[in-house]
This record gives structure tokens, C-alpha cells and sequence, in this order.
């Protein structure tokens, strides 16, 4: 038997590199740990087998949700990696088991958030198949199954940590809308030689507090800072070295966790580049009227909507609610507009600035609220926000307008490929809203398709939302002919992509 191991330790010794690492890339993520960890030769040929980024996702909808998690896992954990961030996205069930058990398998140091979606995508851990689990249209709370979408990810050059946005009750939006940007900006100082992040993936809780914060961010941060995300959910979070997520004071309330990526200022000069890029399929088109609001009345903040009246551009007659959805009818030639599940873009200019140094300066966003109502008096929309004065028009989900941009963010995907210094795509992201879809498309894993066509071995997910964000910008026409550029942001119907390539140097 020693002399077994003898002649086992000897041929070991004597493989070359070459031999080695075709070995140990065959190794899951634990034993992979182990094996770099043996000497130091061993230890070099596991760093240049982790020397590219990688980012997996892994899809179960096993019902059982402990059973579904470790799926999760195992099939993310089934090849060399070291996570750099974890995020689990489940239908329903218990966010705080689903953060222990992850925390259990990746270990403390390792960020990780939670949140609950609409539904998730991506490819099945039984079958490596592309497919899509999204909630009925009952509502947030009524599931009919668990599933889970679980993605980790390694970037070598990136620091990585969740910044939480916490809420007490003497807060106001400004204030934890400052606190967040300085929150990013410090932890980039802290790594960093750049002044702010390369990106942000976001997740929101459904409430009122978030869409102020989400367009304050798209104000201070720089255009070269990718910004993606999920407006309404419910998350938990766990920082860098926590043992768990921080529990809330009384009083407290969750708003929205951030996953911070920043450039490190200690990679090697030598390391290729992680580069984030943005791609997004619109599925709206607007109808052919423009209004002004005439009077707004926002309601209760914890199910917020507003009340309003609204004239037409450059006409002084002031419209009830009815009047406003007859006006529409009649320029969609009699088509029931109640079918069409319209929305209203608000056009809303607004001040903004970070702390109490800098001068207050004036953005335009372009934010979509869902009409929910209309009687003799006021057009009822879900939201707040809303003032006498902004400029609006109605948009209706459209297919061939989804289609069309489906295909352009197909090319955009296509284009990665081919820039210089040959970009290879490591991972993929997609926030899906929650009004798309095969039920709107009418075939199977449509919103996944520029994935699928462009990269058909790419770990890819997603996850059906309610509040797509990612940053663009619109060209709005107003009164006398004035064109508007506004920022937009945030986004309804709507399929936001995130990719993430590698140059090599």
C-alpha cells in the first residue's frame, strides 16, 4: 500500500503543467480550492486557470425549496471558481433559509443578495436547457411553485460588496438619496483609482422611496457607470465579512440594495479587462397625443397613486379622466384602450443634487405609470411623483415594436464580439418585465434569444420584474415643437440586458 502511494505521489509530481490543468478544470469549485492549496506549482496552474472572469447562472424549479437551493448551488459550484458575489433570485418561499444555506456552502466574505421576483430565466440545472418560470397575475404573494435563479460570479480586477438603502421614519428621500451616493462613492475610494463604479445591479422593495432614489442616482453617476436593476421586489442583502444580513430597527424599512462594482486598483498590469455593457428591448409605442397635467393628488404613500386632470398641448380645456381616455379611443380608430393596458410617460423635470455643496441642477426623466382608473372627475395611475405641469403621453405595450428590438439588441450583442482586442462575452443578465414573456410573445423563451443566438454555451440569467431599470435616453417633442431630451431609466414592458465581456491585454 506505501508503496502505492509512493508511485501515485511520483506520477502526480512528474505531470506538466499542460497535463495538470486539463485535471483540474475538469474539478468542482470546493475540490478545485483544495488542489490549489497542495504546493506551489499547483497553486500557479489553478491562478491562470482563474485568470478569465467568469459569471454562472444556474435555474431549478424543483417545488422543494432546500432541495432547489442546493441544485442551485451544486450546478453554479460545478467547475473551478472563486465567488466574488452571489445573487439568489426565488418565486416565493423564506429569503432568510435561502441566504443561510448559500452563506453555508460560499463562506462569510462573500456578498450575497437575496430577492424575490416574478418569475426567473435562464438554463435548468436538469438539463442545461433554456427556460422560464413566471408567476401568475394574481399578485406578488401567490406563487404556485418555488423556483430559484442562483448566479455567482468571479471578476479578477473588480471589487465587489452590497451597499444597502435603510429607511427610517424621520428620513426623507433626499437624505438616504445622498447617503446612498456617498455610500458608493466611499467604498470606491476604498479600492478604487477610479472616482465611481464601473456598475450598479439594483434591487428595490415596492415603495415610494425608490423611484426618487433610482433617478437621483442616474443624475450623479457618469454616464460610463452601467446601471441595471429590479424597482420592486423584496430583497435581503449580506455585506462583504458578514456573518448575516443586518437585522432592521424599529421603525426601519428596507428601500433598496445595490451590488457595487468597482475597478481594483491593485490589479495587475498584465490582468485582461472586465467590461460591463447595456442593451435594451423596448415593448411600448405612444400614442399620437400629448397632455399637460392640469391638477395631480398623489394618495396614500404605502399603495401610492395619483389623481389627475390634464389638458391637451397647447389647448386650454381641462380633461376629466373619462374625457382623456375617449380622447385616446378615438385616435386608436374605436379599439378598447382597457385591452391594451395603457400606460402614461411623464416627462418630469426635476432638480437634483448631492449633499448641500453642490448647486441644484435640472434633469428630465421620462417615468411610465400604468392608468389603473378613469371616472367624471380623475385618471387614476399607480404611482407618485406626479406635479401640475408635467408633460405626458399614453404608451401601449406593442409586439412588433418588442420583436424589432429584440433583434437590434441581437445585432448590439453581436457587435461585443467583433471590437477589438477580442472581447469574449463571460457572463449575461437579463431583467425582464413582468408583462412580457411567452404569454406576450406567443413562443418560448423570446426575452433569452439574443443570448441564446449569440452565445449558446453562456451561463446566462434573468428574472421577470416589475420596474425594469437601465439607464437610456428619449427624445420627447413638447410644446412648440420643443424637443426634449430626458434621462429614462426606469422602464415597464420591457427587457433590460447586462453583459459582461473580457479583453485580453
Amino acid at each position: 500500500m506505501e508503496k502505492s502511494k509512493k508511485t501515485d505521489m511520483a506520477f502526480i509530481a512528474s505531470m506538466n503543467d499542460d497535463l495538470l490543468q486539463n485535471i483540474l478544470l475538469r474539478l468542482p469549485a470546493k475540490p478545485f480550492a483544495f488542489a490549489s492549496c497542495v504546493n506551489r506549482s499547483w497553486n500557479i496552474v489553478c491562478n491562470r486557470i482563474l485568470s478569465r472572469p467568469k459569471m454562472v447562472s444556474a435555474f431549478s424549479r424543483n417545488p422543494h425549496q432546500f432541495e432547489a437551493v442546493e441544485e442551485a448551488i451544486d450546478k453554479a459550484l460545478s467547475e473551478p471558481i472563486r465567488p466574488d458575489f452571489v445573487i439568489a433570485n426565488i418565486t416565493c418561499g423564506n429569503m432568510e433559509d435561502t441566504l443561510s444555506l448559500i452563506t453555508k456552502r460560499v463562506g462569510t466574505r462573500v456578498p450575497v443578495i437575496v430577492s424575490i421576483v416574478a418569475g426567473v430565466l435562464g438554463k435548468e440545472v436538469c438539463n442545461d436547457k433554456a427556460g422560464e418560470v413566471k408567476q401568475n397575475d394574481q399578485g406578488m404573494h401567490i406563487c404556485p411553485s418555488f423556483a430559484i435563479l442562483l448566479t455567482i460570479g468571479y471578476l479578477p480586477g473588480i471589487k465587489v460588496d452590497v451597499i444597502p438603502v435603510i429607511q427610517s421614519k424621520e428620513e426623507t428621500e433626499a437624505m438616504i438619496g445622498d447617503k446612498f451616493v456617498m455610500d458608493i462613492r466611499n467604498f470606491v475610494s476604498e479600492v478604487s483609482d477610479h472616482a465611481e463604479p464601473a456598475c450598479l445591479m439594483l434591487f428595490g422593495e415596492d415603495t415610494h422611496a425608490t423611484e426618487p432614489i433610482i433617478r437621483k442616482l442616474d443624475y450623479a453617476m457618469p454616464a460610463e457607470t452601467i446601471i441595471v436593476g429590479d424597482q420592486k421586489g423584496e430583497f435581503l442583502q449580506k455585506r462583504a465579512n458578514e456573518l448575516s444580513n443586518a437585522q432592521l430597527h424599529k421603525d426601519e424599512s428596507r428601500v433598496l440594495a445595490g451590488l457595487i462594482f468597482a475597478r481594483d486598483r491593485r490589479r495587475p498590469i498584465e490582468a485582461g479587462r472586465v467590461q460591463f455593457h447595456t442593451a435594451i428591448s423596448r415593448g411600448l409605442s405612444p400614442v399620437d397625443l400629448r397632455y399637460k397635467v392640469a391638477n395631480a393628488i398623489s394618495t396614500l404613500p404605502k399603495w401610492p397613486a395619483t389623481l389627475m386632470t390634464a389638458k391637451r398641448i397647447g389647448e386650454a380645456e381641462v380633461l376629466n379622466g373619462e374625457q382623456i381616455l375617449d380622447d385616446i379611443e378615438a385616435n386608436l380608430l374605436g379599439n378598447p384602450l382597457w385591452e391594451a393596458d395603457p400606460y402614461i410617460g411623464v416627462i418630469k423635470r426635476r432638480k437634483y443634487s448631492v449633499g448641500l455643496d453642490q448647486k441644484p441642477k435640472i434633469m428630465a426623466s421620462l417615468v411610465f405609470h400604468q392608468v389603473t382608473g378613469a371616472d367624471e372627475q380623475y385618471l387614476t395611475v399607480n404611482g407618485a411623483g406626479i406635479k401640475t405641469g408635467d408633460h405626458f403621453q399614453v404608451y401601449l405595450p406593442d409586439l412588433e415594436v418588442a420583436e424589432a428590438s429584440l433583434t437590434a439588441v441581437s445585432s448590439q450583442l453581436r457587435n461585443i464580439m467583433s471590437k477589438p482586442n477580442k472581447h469574449e462575452v463571460v457572463g449575461g443578465f437579463v431583467f425582464a418585465g413582468s408583462g412580457r414573456g411567452d404569454s406576450f410573445f406567443g413562443r418560448p423563451n423570446a426575452d433569452t434569444s439574443p443570448f441564446l443566438e449569440n452565445f449558446p454555451e453562456l451561463r446566462f440569467g434573468g428574472v421577470f420584474c416589475d420596474g425594469e431599470i437601465g439607464r437610456s435616453l428619449s427624445v420627447e417633442e413638447g410644446e412648440e415643437k420643443q424637443v426634449t431630451i430626458s434621462q429614462r431609466c426606469l422602464h415597464v414592458v420591457s427587457s433590460v440586458y447586462l453583459i459582461v465581456s473580457y479583453a485580453c491585454s
